[in-house]
């Protein structure tokens, strides 16, 4: 008798201000002196998420966002610029407290706020998540020997040019993104 059901709801106004507060009021409180105790708290949730048994599949795709948010934050060669670290690590603060707005014990609906500020941070950093995809993409094709020393002279200047390339891509999809946004 199982099967599938689709649940979807709407945010009004209100629940949308609500939760950009709460959101706001992280990233206000965050900087990346504190990454080392975000950090671990964001994994200490994705560990949480991942082992719950009961966790709907719209939470666990959406913690994938956290996971590479970490990776890029972390990873020597992809080397964000600090703004992006910064605003990286302002958007993780919110899943570093363990005070949230529904309990995460809760069955089944414990972290639906945390699917849902999810949703705000892809939604701010989505251009940063695609560029961070794309350059672990590239880096993981380019090279099949990364290990050798030739290799890693080889990858040093492609990756380094993927990166550019990616920075400027970002640039221009947030400036088209602002342009829009001014329109309305």
């Amino acid at each position: 008798m199982s099967k599938k059901m689709r649940i979807s709801f709407t945010l009004d106004e209100s629940d949308t201000a609500y939760f950009e507060s709460i959101y706001r009021a992280a990233k206000k409180n965050a900087s990346p002196d504190d990454w080392a105790k975000i950090s671990r708290g964001v994994r200490k949730l994705i560990k949480e998420v991942r082992e719950t048994k009961k966790v709907p599949a719209f939470v666990t795709n959406a913690i994938t966002s956290l996971e590479d948010l970490i990776e890029m934050v972390d990873d020597m060669d992809y080397n964000a610029p600090k703004n992006v670290v910064g605003r990286a690590v302002a958007a993780l603060a919110y899943f570093a407290n363990p005070k949230d707005v529904i309990p995460d014990d809760v069955p089944l609906v414990g972290f639906l706020d945390d699917a849902i500020m999810i949703k705000f941070v892809e939604d701010d950093l989505k251009h940063e998540i695609w560029a961070y995809r794309k350059f672990r993409v590239y880096r993981e094709g380019r090279e099949q020997r990364f290990w050798t020393p030739t290799a890693k002279e080889r990858l040093k200047p492609w990756l380094d040019a993927k990166r550019t390339e990616l920075r400027k891509a970002v640039q221009e999809r947030e400036a088209k993104d602002k342009a829009r946004k001014a329109k309305k």
